[in-house]
């Protein structure tokens, strides 16, 4: 063949060759970023509009619908789904895996801007649309807690803040938990209604108070000058200066009539490590950079920062992907290591000590060069590249042992070693291409897997490809080379005793003979036997069997508990449900770290002072006295009996790509409370189903609230409207932003607003007043009547059709066969006209996963065929060949059978 040919001519080029395989293979692994996950681009596209104090339906019908009738026309799209909340609006665009996500981005720019002129008029800012990025996930939490208060450790963590961000590789660094600064005006309405001071005045006069404008430029002489007016606040003392109106020709200061308070705002979440309060700083990484490194570099830093912070602040490291990371790395290299060490003694078993070592060079030297085409394909080293590295190992040293051995055999023959290693090659050369291409005609296929899930194994047929071609080149080229100059072949002068490998050899082939005579004179028998044994483990593996599931289970490494309390429970509340929590963590010597965040879920979605997360970190595998996965189960257990009244989620941390709940029923309708009941009574109806834990839903029935319903003809009459009484109870709960004061490279927001004690009560809603035209005391029970009621919650739209959302997990069973009793129970259940259901999540990413992998499956083998016939140049041998590739799967089947495994999809 002309490769190896050409290569036997030029040693010294091929020896020089393989010295730069070594040198670079060596500089690419080392510089080969590390990270857990692939970075894989995601087709999702988020419009976020925020309108401050609208109602959950008025954000659908004023912000969502408007958007979403424009984003419908948008070529590509899989899916839109919306949740319309107090305030906001979130619109989720999910386009197919091949469009491009930047030019996505684009075209939803486009249509949002399109929809402008749609959306009320007052909307105090533009939609935000963005994409998402996983490369962007915190790698590492730096969790401060300690005898200190919030103010106090956030002000460490602000120091630290600086420095981790200016770590090379380091994206982000963001502070979650603390206080946050604000300055404070809080009026007494009845010095306010004394002075007949308006209210718009009064908010008016703090805002023109506090300005910095440039004025432009002026030309004096032959100088250029620039002119403003630097009139803002320089410390919050000057606030209380503030003239805000005159009386009888006297000046009437602020603080006349209000208290300044340089204070922080309310708290909307409370964070814990290990039940003490505590601040966090979430790092994230620059996308392709090396977790390893910015880690190592982040915990040197903090080590050095510790020296100069109090000893009693405590710093711990959490979620620390590097870990994870270290240890597969460790994993392939150890392989690789035990590899090395196998192959040398099988091969020096039969072969003899300098072949082994040529065949043994076939692993790393694959290894250098699948390095270095990875660094030029700018990949990352992450847990699928790794994961496929260690698949190949075992598949890299046939080519080499073929190829050395028969140049062993030829030299016994007593020719030359270039004349051995060149017939030697020559003869064996198609049939090893021929080998590698049916392996790699198994993975190729699989290249072409859509969607997320594709996106994230592709990496792995890629990978093995590379490192098989790599091992075919460097059986073709390195290993004749080597041969041709070092190979040799001991002496046989027919004394010497055959050794032990031989003598097992013979045995071994003195028991086999009479088998394959057997099978010979009996072929019909054993053709019957192995199809029949084939077919009983595929009918035992049905009947018997684990069943199929679309990712194994692994032992988690951490898990999260999510209490979701009724709508209006307030922060107090959660976090005595969420101490509960902690102290049955407490109990659990496995559990390494418990961090609790009360107000938050940890998704974007679910937002509110009734929804609490703890994570519990488990102690490594090989330290931990129980599984962390029976540790789960019994923690969902015990919680769901202590906590009453509210819902507990308690779920294991998942690997691998994105795919949504195991149980996920979407139940669509047109009437929301309609809905709501329907979907209440199928979770009554499925909750009782064997496997099935962790059951919830994403409808919310009634938001509690306190209605303020303006008489617009009582407010005219007394000279003031809708808008004015708006601002006044606005002002007086929630506050108004009259501006913000600087310090430094900060900005802190500057609040009118009551007393926090003069706003806690309904009676105190109904002692507000509203400043007339003059200034006057109004109060507002003469404009308006306040009550208690209760309003939707989110409303959440798929495809432009309101659904509610019913999801769970799976503990002891299969997933499918949950959901197949599900389905038998739904059959005899009516649906109202109009109204109906379906299965999404984790099973909708299975069936596509399946679909494809059976195409995959008979594309490989299609591929395998076309690479032997061309081979054999025959149609029979090839069908016999591939004969062993369908009986193999009978002891598959036994295989899962016997451990107990069910099979992946």
């Amino acid at each position: 063949m002309i490769v190896n040919r050409t290569a036997l001519k030029r040693q010294s080029t091929v020896m020089v060759l393989f010295l730069f395989i070594v040198i670079a293979g060596m500089a690419s692994y080392v510089s080969l970023p590390r990270e857990s996950d692939p970075d894989v681009k995601i087709p999702y596209i988020f419009v976020t509009t925020a309108f401050e104090g609208v109602a959950p339906e008025d954000m659908e019908t004023l912000v969502t619908m408007p958007i979403e009738r424009k984003l419908k026309g948008l070529s590509g799209t899989k899916e839109i789904s919306s949740v319309s909340d107090d305030g906001i609006s979130m619109i989720t665009v999910e386009f197919s895996p091949d469009v491009d996500i930047d030019d996505a981005l684009q075209k939803v720019r486009d249509k949002v801007d399109q929809a402008k002129p749609d959306l009320p008029p007052d909307l105090p800012d533009d939609p935000i649309i963005e994409e998402i990025n996983l490369s962007e996930a915190p790698i590492l939490n730096v969790v401060l807690s300690g005898p200190f208060s919030l103010k106090r450790l956030k002000v460490f963590a602000e120091e630290l803040e600086d420095r981790i961000e200016a770590v090379p590789g380091v994206l982000d660094a963001k502070i979650i938990g603390g206080l946050e600064r604000e300055i404070h005006v809080e009026f007494d309405m009845d010095r306010v209604a004394f002075y007949h001071i308006p209210l718009s005045g009064l908010l008016g006069s703090l805002q023109n108070a506090n300005v910095n404008t440039p004025g432009g430029s002026v030309e004096i002489g032959r100088g250029k000058y620039l002119v403003r007016v630097p009139a803002d606040f320089q410390h919050p003392d000057e606030i209380s200066r503030i003239i805000v109106h005159q009386q009888d020709g006297r000046p009437v200061y602020l603080r006349d009539i209000a208290t300044i308070r340089d204070h922080y705002k309310a708290p909307t979440s409370r964070s814990r490590i290990n039940g003490i309060q505590s601040v966090t700083i979430q790092v994230k990484k620059r996308a392709g950079e090396n977790v390893i490194e910015i880690n190592d570099a982040v915990k040197t830093l903090v080590r050095e920062a510790q020296e100069t912070l109090p000893p009693t602040l405590k710093v711990h490291l959490t979620s620390d992907q590097s870990k994870d990371i270290r240890l597969m790395v460790n994993d392939l290299q150890n392989n690789i290591i035990t590899g090395l060490l196998l192959v040398l003694v099988v091969v020096f078993a039969f072969i003899g000590g300098r072949s082994a070592a040529f065949v043994s060079l076939a692993i790393p030297v694959s290894m250098l060069i699948t390095f270095t085409v990875l660094d030029i394909m700018s990949y990352t080293l992450n847990m699928v590249i790794m994961f496929s590295l260690i698949l190949a190992l075992g598949m890299l040293v046939d080519n080499g042992i073929v190829v050395v051995e028969n140049i062993y055999r030829h030299m016994h023959m007593g020719k030359s070693r270039y004349q051995a290693a060149l017939e030697a090659t020559d003869e064996v050369a198609w049939p090893v291409i021929a080998s590698t291409l049916t392996t790699i005609g198994a993975f190729f296929p699989m290249i072409f897997w859509p969607g997320i899930m594709g996106e994230f194994m592709s990496y792995l047929p890629i990978t093995v490809v590379i490192a098989l071609l790599a091992s075919l080149f460097v059986a073709l080229v390195i290993n004749p080379v080597l041969s041709a100059k070092f190979q040799d072949v001991p002496s046989d002068d027919g004394r010497k005793k055959p050794k032990l490998v031989d003598r097992m050899m013979d045995r071994l082939r003195s028991l086999y003979r009479p088998i394959l005579e057997w099978s010979l004179d009996n072929r019909l028998k054993v053709i019957g036997l192995s199809f029949g044994f084939l077919i009983l483990s595929v009918v035992g593996f049905g009947l018997f069997g684990k069943g199929v599931e679309f990712l194994p289970k692994t032992d988690p490494k951490r898990t999260d508990v999510k209490i979701k309390s009724p709508v209006g429970t307030n922060l107090d509340a959660s976090d005595r449900l969420t101490r509960i929590v902690e102290r049955v963590a407490t109990e659990y010597p496995d559990v390494e770290y418990f961090i609790a965040n009360v107000g938050e879920s940890g998704r974007s979605s679910e937002i509110g002072t009734h929804y609490s997360l703890t994570t519990l970190d488990f102690l490594d595998k090989q330290d931990r006295s129980r599984s962390s996965t029976e540790i789960t189960d019994e923690l969902r257990a015990r919680l769901q009996k202590a906590i009453q009244g509210a819902e507990v989620q308690v779920e294991p941390a998942k690997m691998g790509p994105p795919t949504g709940s195991a149980v996920n029923l979407e139940v669509y309708g047109e009437e929301l409370r309609d809905l709501g009941r329907l979907a209440a009574t199928i979770k009554r109806a499925i909750k009782n189903v064997p496997g099935l834990v962790d059951l919830k839903d994403n409808y919310v029935s009634a938001k509690p609230e306190i209605r303020v319903d303006v008489d617009k003809e009582k407010a005219a009459l007394l000279g003031v409207d809708a808008f004015t009484v708006a601002r006044a109870v606005k002002t007086a709960i929630n506050g108004f932003k009259v501006g913000v004061y600087r310090e430094g490279k900060d900005e802190y927001d500057i609040i009118a607003r009551l007393p926090e004690k003069n706003r806690d009560s309904l009676d105190d809603i109904e002692r507000i007043t509203i400043s007339g035209p003059n200034g006057e005391s109004i109060p507002i029970t003469s404009v308006a009547s306040i009550s208690l009621g209760g309003g939707l919650g989110g409303i959440n739209r798929i495809d432009q059709k309101r659904v509610i959302t019913l999801s769970a997990d799976v503990s002891g069973r299969l997933a499918q066969d949950v959901i197949n009793d599900i389905q038998t129970i739904l059959k005899d259940m009516k649906l109202p006209r109009g109204y109906s259901y379906k299965f999404t999540g984790e099973q909708e990413e299975q069936a596509e996963a399946s679909a494809f992998l059976t195409k995959a499956f008979v594309s490989a083998l299609f591929l395998i065929f076309l690479v032997l016939v061309t081979q054999f140049n025959s149609m029979t041998t090839p069908f016999i060949i591939l004969t062993s590739v369908i009986l193999s799967l009978g002891g598959v089947m036994i295989g899962l059978l016997v451990t107990g495994t069910p099979s992946s999809a």
